[in-house]
């Protein structure tokens, strides 16, 4: 079965928003045409350039099943032994549900990042976290992206370090990164910086504020996404 995006057509500047809100979406990180991860998320917000939505605990999704033992272990070994599974091409889909934080990112098209909010059980936002990804390819159900491994963690007080350079390091030396890709993620690097210490775009918004899923909402499924199929047998292309 394909896993290939439902066809949709391109939405022009002025054509409303990407995403319905209050819709279930799906994203995806494609890697040479294969999904590695697939998330259900509810569209908080859209326009015809960016989409805010959200995942919570009991969310299930589903990921290459190496990287969902390295995901539930964190131990760096299994990190490292599913990039090489990444790089390699080949690898079965495995449940995964997420248990760990309520999380809101906000996508904008043509960027090579997105910015997360974190937040606890309590509602108190944890930190923002920026991953730096391939820019979102928008299509009906969703979008597409592919995450890069490096990460840059903005506290509520805005102080801020990298994450993950050293797996960084090694998606190059796989050739997940190619260097295009290196040159885009360095400027890429520069945009998010400047933002976090000028307290702009999404850093603008008050450290205080919490959110939590409202009690209405039913967890967001794979099977709600328009256009898409039994998402919870396929395993390959």
């Amino acid at each position: 079965m394909s896993d290939a995006a439902p066809e949709a057509a391109v939405p022009e500047p002025d054509s409303g928003p990407l995403l319905e809100p209050g819709s279930t979406a799906v994203r995806r990180d494609l890697f040479r045409g294969r999904a590695w991860t697939r998330s259900p998320v509810r569209v908080l917000e859209s326009d015809a350039s960016s989409a805010v939505a959200a995942i919570w605990p009991g969310v299930v999704t589903l990921a290459a099943a190496r990287f969902v033992e390295s995901s539930v272990s964190r131990e760096k070994a299994l990190r490292e032994a599913s990039l090489h599974t990444l790089a390699a091409g080949g690898w079965d889909m495995a449940e995964w549900t997420w248990r760990w934080n309520g999380v809101v990112t906000e996508v904008v098209s043509g960027r090579w990042f997105s910015v997360a909010r974190m937040y606890g059980e309590d509602g108190a936002l944890g930190c923002w976290y920026v991953n730096f990804e391939r820019p979102p390819t928008w299509h009906g159900a969703g979008w597409d992206t592919m995450d890069l491994a490096l990460d840059l963690v903005v506290e509520p007080d805005g102080a801020w370090h990298w994450k993950d350079e050293d797996e960084y390091a090694q998606t190059r030396r796989l050739g997940i990164v190619s260097d295009a890709d290196h040159a885009a993620i360095d400027r890429a690097r520069e945009q998010a910086v400047a933002l976090v210490e000028a307290r702009a775009g999404v850093f603008a918004a008050d450290p205080t504020e919490r959110w939590r899923p409202a009690a209405t909402w039913s967890l967001p499924t794979l099977a709600e996404v328009p256009g898409i199929t039994d998402f919870s047998t396929l395993t390959d292309l």
